[in-house]
């Protein structure tokens, strides 16, 4: 299923989403987060509910989390993460549902959030991957496989120019490593696809365009393959 907004719930989801809000506007933070969840285990693919869950959990911890807390967090969550592992291929919203449980207590979870976002890839949710890969990031910047894997998430969500901008910025980091060229190709191939259908809906193309396009991204990807 597609990620949706939250204008796109049932009233009843709504309504409940806005309840969310309110707790968490007015500092009622686990609350928020139980009517959150709530939404989110009837329909997993509202991104911006997501996001209000995530603010929750994260104003929950605050900065009072202690360095022996964390230990002990992470220690709990390991459970928790060997069974999300375990339903990541056959049941992936069911892997998310588990992860959200971890990141109530440790919002900052790496391994919870590399897990969830392959959880959300294999659910359709680009954006919702995109979100976790750029908390990692927050805290690890220099983790090379991780702004890898979120630059290939950020092509997927359809956001293009901010994935090539991301592997720009690998590339002059690690110039000697030739998969950011690849995937930097496959991007650029991707995206004259896209423009080309872009332009065929609002009606500045044509098919013509749309096969000079296709033969562009085939060439590319051939290139790709024979490097």
């Amino acid at each position: 299923m597609p990620e949706k907004n939250v204008s796109a719930l049932p009233r009843e989801l709504r309504e409940l989403y806005q309840k969310g809000t309110q707790a968490l506007t007015r500092q009622n933070f686990e609350y928020a987060i139980a009517i959150l969840n709530q939404v989110l285990s009837k329909d997993p693919s509202c991104f911006e509910c997501r996001q209000a869950l995530r603010a929750a959990q994260f104003k929950k911890v605050g900065n009072t989390t202690s360095f022996f807390k964390k230990m002990i967090g992470g220690a709990s969550s390991s459970p928790a993460i060997a069974k999300a592992q375990m339903s990541l291929r056959k049941d992936p919203i069911e892997t998310i549902q588990t992860l959200e449980q971890v990141l109530n207590g440790d919002p900052s979870n790496a391994a919870a959030h590399k897990l969830l976002a392959e959880a959300a890839l294999a659910a359709g949710f680009p954006k919702t991957a995109c979100f976790s890969y750029e908390i990692i990031l927050k805290n690890s910047p220099k983790d090379y496989n991780v702004a890898m894997d979120y630059a290939q998430a950020l092509a997927k969500a359809g956001q293009q120019e901010k994935a090539e901008t991301v592997l720009m910025d690998l590339q002059r980091t690690h110039p000697h490593k030739p998969e950011i060229g690849q995937a930097l190709k496959d991007i650029s191939a991707r995206k004259t696809l896209s423009e080309g259908y872009d332009q065929l809906a609002d009606g500045t193309g044509s098919y013509r365009d749309i096969l000079r396009n296709k033969d562009e991204a085939v060439s590319l990807e051939q290139e790709n393959r024979q490097v």
